[in-house]
């Protein structure tokens, strides 16, 4: 058992072989579930495999998440050694109060194993949802070097002016105190409704960017499944959306 600080404990049955550059994914539950989404489908398909977990009194509800008749955290890590990346999934919405110290448990998590670049995945609320074919991308860059470094990267374009709020955004602070690189990618969503098509938005955009194979059309395939299946979680997220939005949306230009 790893005592990160005073909050948070982690438990490891392995130590990840990382190679250069690592790269750490996040799977947090906030606006159309979109960067939970993308994680769940890494996992089930077993692209990343559970080596250890995550626990807080504190600061973690009380909720464990049975998994194969074993009770386990609902925060948990994941590693894929075929695509060197550890991936950090949420089974259960988080409690706004948690944001700034996950963020700290994050980088100083990343920091630990010498990865250089976070990637997270949320949602851009957007009204006219049900209208469109295909939800747009933007990305969020934590430092001006690195923006200048995404200008050219296809698929997704830059998100020029506007808000963030939810968990994503103290991970996006943390990181630039501790110069580690975080990626945000940002897909047109809804708000309160599971979004698996903008989540293959998502996996299509990360998996170009790491450089890795994965077919998403199960994943659209699966959505009215998928969204059957975590439609308690949605409505556990819900509740909290408020807390981390303070009357304005999750993001918005």
């Amino acid at each position: 058992m790893i005592k990160m600080d005073e909050n948070f404990d982690i438990e490891e049955r392995y130590i990840p072989e990382l190679r250069k550059p690592a790269y750490m994914l996040i799977g947090i539950p906030d606006a159309g579930l979109v960067g939970e989404i993308v994680t769940e489908f890494l996992i089930s398909k077993g692209i990343v495999e559970e080596f250890g977990q995550i626990f807080s009194r504190k600061y973690l509800p009380p909720i464990l998440h049975v998994d194969d008749g074993v009770a386990k955290s609902p925060l948990r890590l994941y590693y894929g050694k075929g695509i060197n990346l550890i991936v950090l999934h949420a089974w259960t919405a988080l409690p706004a109060n948690a944001a700034y110290p996950l963020a700290k448990l994050v980088t100083d998590y990343a920091s630990r194993y010498g990865i250089q670049e976070i990637i997270s995945i949320t949602g851009l609320p957007v009204p006219n949802r049900l209208d469109l074919e295909k939800p747009s991308a933007y990305w969020i860059a934590n430092s001006k070097d690195m923006a200048e470094s995404l200008n050219g990267l296809s698929n997704v374009q830059k998100f020029a002016q506007g808000y963030i709020s939810g968990p994503y955004a103290p991970i996006l602070y943390e990181s630039s105190k501790t110069k580690i690189r975080n990626l945000a990618i940002v897909v047109e969503s809804f708000l309160d409704i599971p979004d698996p098509e903008a989540s293959a938005v998502a996996l299509e955009i990360i998996s170009s960017y790491l450089g890795f194979k994965v077919d998403v059309s199960g994943l659209l395939q699966e959505a009215e499944e998928i969204r059957s299946r975590i439609r308690g979680l949605m409505e556990q997220t819900k509740k909290e959306l408020p807390s981390y939005s303070s009357g304005k949306p999750m993001s918005y230009a």
